[in-house]
């Protein structure tokens, strides 16, 4: 492990402190936690913002978001995401369906 150092607000520091007690772990455990769940919400994030600009794959946005393809399906829905196709394939996929 490395150690890093930053400056928090008084405020954070109280918070993470109150988690400290909650939890009974030490704070150095608390805080790579929050910091492990942030980058996990940083990543999804970065995800559904590429898939929502239409400039990558659900595929992809799993590989980012550190997700399997099915719980990348399902954050699609939870945060009203439209899964990512254009006009042109839906009619493309449709016209297969139908056998046209």
């Amino acid at each position: 492990m490395i150690t890093i150092s930053a400056r928090i607000d008084k405020e954070l520091a109280e918070e993470i402190e109150r988690i400290v007690k909650k939890k009974g772990v030490d704070r150095s455990a608390v805080i790579r936690e929050l910091l492990k769940i942030g980058i996990q919400q940083f990543k999804l994030k970065e995800a559904l913002e590429l898939l929502r600009e239409r400039k990558i794959t659900v595929w992809r946005a799993a590989e980012i978001a550190g997700l399997t393809y099915r719980e990348m399906l399902e954050k699609l829905r939870e945060h009203n995401v439209p899964f990512p196709i254009t006009e042109e394939e839906l009619i493309r996929e449709l016209e297969e369906i139908c056998g046209e």
